[in-house]
């Protein structure tokens, strides 16, 4: 047998030390949110402030959705206390309407606000609308965009969370904005969706209630659509059925578009009134969003209201 000389030897192993180093760092790699969202086998959606249960009650689940805002002070030390549970956290955040009491409400000038026949536009607040209500910013402005994509950081990933759930987009399907504002409004959408995908490559986002004609604007980039009101009593009736059942099909052929290593998720979501029974009506919400193929979620009353201490995970 030929010998090795001692200094190829030496150099043998010194790469060997280099290739079980690059191994060690490679394997202690963190997984990025956004894929391990994507195997998660549980959710919840908590809009309420901190309380001294808030931790017990939320971590067991893989997703909690909260308003960082909402925790006050200790905001970050929830989220973070969750994260210690192995829970990933998503952060709200209004994409479209922006509230009186919003911290960033003074920096958005009247102009980059959407307005109908000279008066803001607000879908949900009715005909006395001003201009100290809840407003709906234009997504065809290209510096509200570009604040969104830093609201995102300051308003939600500083607090430490993973991800982003994207609420008041439904603003663009309301029937009462003006058709030819809607195509600009989504052309925005398109392009915001972009833009965070480029800022925010590891962060997962959720899109609530695009269910209509921004499903198409969202779904490329998306990790999930959560489908908000995915009732039982909708399911059930023949008035609502055949719609549930074609936003059903537009999800899916949405999906079918997206690499099979990036799913597009649908989670759904239901808030049963007060005097409902809840382990009755909470397991027929989560059978049929299981049929559909769906992770669910539902709570009592409202959804500032905890999980139910009893109610067991999925």
């Amino acid at each position: 047998m030929r010998s090795i000389p001692l200094c190829c030897l030496m150099l043998l192993l010194a790469g060997c030390s280099v290739l079980n180093t690059s191994s060690q760092q490679s394997e202690s790699k963190p997984v990025p949110p956004a894929v391990r969202f994507a195997s998660a086998r549980s959710w919840c959606l908590y809009y309420g402030p901190e309380t001294p249960d808030c931790v017990d009650r939320l971590g067991k689940y893989e997703v909690v959705v909260l308003d960082p805002a909402a925790l006050g002070t200790n905001a970050v030390k929830t989220i973070s206390a969750l994260h210690d549970r192995g829970c990933l956290v998503a952060g709200y955040l209004s994409m479209v309407e922006v509230a009186p009491w919003h911290r960033y409400r003074s920096r958005i000038p009247r102009e980059w606000y959407l307005v109908v026949d000279g008066t803001p536009w607000a879908p949900w607040a009715g005909k006395e609308v001003g201009w100290d209500s809840n407003l709906s910013a234009s997504l065809a402005e290209p510096q509200w965009r570009e604040m969104l994509v830093g609201l995102v950081q300051s308003e939600v990933l500083d607090y430490g969370c993973d991800g982003v759930f994207m609420d008041t987009l439904e603003d663009l399907d309301f029937q009462g904005l003006p058709a030819e504002e809607r195509p600009r409004q989504l052309d925005g959408l398109r392009q915001l969706m972009a833009a965070l995908d480029e800022r925010y490559p590891d962060a997962f986002f959720i899109a609530n209630r695009t269910l209509q004609g921004t499903l198409s604007a969202v779904a490329p980039n998306v990790d999930a659509i959560c489908w908000e009101d995915f009732s039982t009593k909708y399911l059930e009736s023949p008035e609502t059925r055949p719609w549930m059942d074609g936003v059903a099909k537009g999800i899916a052929t949405e999906a079918a578009k997206r690499p099979a290593e990036k799913p597009l998720r649908v989670l759904a979501l239901d808030d049963l009134a007060d005097d409902a029974d809840f382990p009755a009506e909470r397991a027929a919400v989560f059978a049929n969003a299981k049929a559909f193929g769906y992770l669910p979620y539902c709570t009592k009353g409202n959804y500032h209201s905890l999980p139910p201490a009893d109610t067991a995970t999925p």
